[in-house]
């Protein structure tokens, strides 16, 4: 059977060539410069709409800034705001790196905070070290299995999973509807907003920060469970064999196969591990935030979550701060709406420009070759 091979490794009696101009072009825009540009360029173009609306832009982005920084509650909301992005970023880029394209991390979400909520008020009356993991580990699977369904399809169908993903979100909206409205998870609340009944105490993530230190601080738990999943994701794809084969896949099937690696197995096992990614978002907005499900409390977060993990170049780190940014950006733009009269509509200009230009980096990369040469093959990254 043929194995993939590792790159051969420099010793004391090699020497490496320096790079060339082609090289190091190509690394600088394969790194940090597209994310930085893209939100510099999403920035300047914003400024642009703030001038023609008559507004000033240098007052719109300070509030914008502001609200998102200015005080220890505005970080936290912030952080609050960044903690289901994490995960949902966490979603899409796993199964990137594996050459799939999961559009599906808001149903996946959904049907994870669905899990959850059922859990929590189900077993409502259980201590909290035994319904809190049954709290996750539902939130987990429901989102796994959602995700599964669009590996299955996959694998043994050859279904576009760009299809299945949307069409299994629009699924999954339409049922959350039916179950809080009219269906079995149908609650009253002081809201009127259709919701499920309450989670139990044991279920819920607590506050981490003090009203005495921060007041009305809405940091919960669960930013450490963000934290965990975003280690996981890490050793996951870069310290264990699964990993390595996962990017082998992404980076050309037909060689992975070649190699001995099953294709289809690890498209059905990389969706799973992204709708389980996704799946913990809703559990934590649901035991961390809200206390229940209520119907349409995420319109975006799965959706955003392109954004991030194309922001952050679908590593851990950058998914990290691109969640951050986006956070900054729901929360410092009702904060830039209410005080500097600007619409929040901008932050949405922003984020879209953002998209555009990392989407560019395609073209940007192909030019770079054709002018430089091929690259030589490397080692999986």
């Amino acid at each position: 059977m043929t194995q993939l091979q590792q790159p051969a490794t420099t010793g004391p009696g090699t020497e490496s060539p320096a790079p060339s101009v082609g090289q190091l072009t190509f690394q600088w825009a394969a790194g940090p410069a597209i994310p930085v540009l893209s939100v510099a360029i999403a920035l300047v173009i914003g400024a642009v709409f703030v001038l023609l609306s008559g507004n000033d832009p240098v007052a719109a982005y300070s509030a914008l800034v502001q609200g998102a920084f200015g005080t220890p509650y505005d970080i936290t909301e912030t952080l609050v705001s960044a903690i289901p992005l994490v995960l949902t970023g966490l979603a899409v880029a796993v199964a990137f790196r594996t050459g799939l394209f999961n559009i599906g991390a808001q149903g996946q979400l959904l049907v994870g905070a669905l899990a959850a909520g059922w859990a929590g008020a189900q077993f409502a009356t259980l201590p909290g070290f035994l319904l809190m993991p049954i709290v996750i580990l539902l939130g987990i699977t429901g989102g796994a299995f959602y995700g599964g369904i669009v590996g299955l399809l996959k694998a043994l169908r050859g279904v576009n999973e760009v299809i299945t993903t949307i069409m299994l979100n629009y699924t999954i909206v339409f049922v959350m509807h039916w179950l809080l409205q009219a269906g079995p998870m149908t609650a009253q609340n002081a809201f009127g907003t259709p919701a499920s009944t309450p989670i139990g105490a044991g279920a819920r993530l607590p506050v981490i920060i003090p009203n005495e230190l921060v007041l009305f601080s809405r940091l919960h738990a669960g930013i450490f469970l963000a934290a965990l999943a975003v280690v996981v994701f890490w050793f996951l794809l870069w310290r264990t064999p699964l990993g390595y084969q996962l990017r082998a896949v992404g980076l050309g099937a037909r060689a992975a196969a070649q190699a001995g690696i099953d294709p289809a197995l690890h498209m059905v096992l990389v969706m799973a591990i992204a709708g389980g990614f996704a799946g913990l978002g809703g559990m934590i907005e649901v035991s961390g935030v809200f206390g229940r499900v209520y119907d349409g409390f995420s319109s975006s977060y799965g959706f955003d979550a392109i954004a991030v993990a194309l922001l952050g170049k679908n590593s851990p780190l950058g998914i990290v701060f691109a969640a951050l940014l986006f956070g900054a950006f729901v929360h410092g733009g009702a904060y830039m709406q209410s005080h500097a009269g600007i619409s929040s509509n901008l932050v949405a200009i922003i984020q879209a420009f953002v998209l555009f230009v990392i989407a560019a980096e395609t073209l940007v990369r192909s030019l770079t070759r054709r002018r430089h040469g091929r690259k030589p093959v490397e080692a999986i990254a």
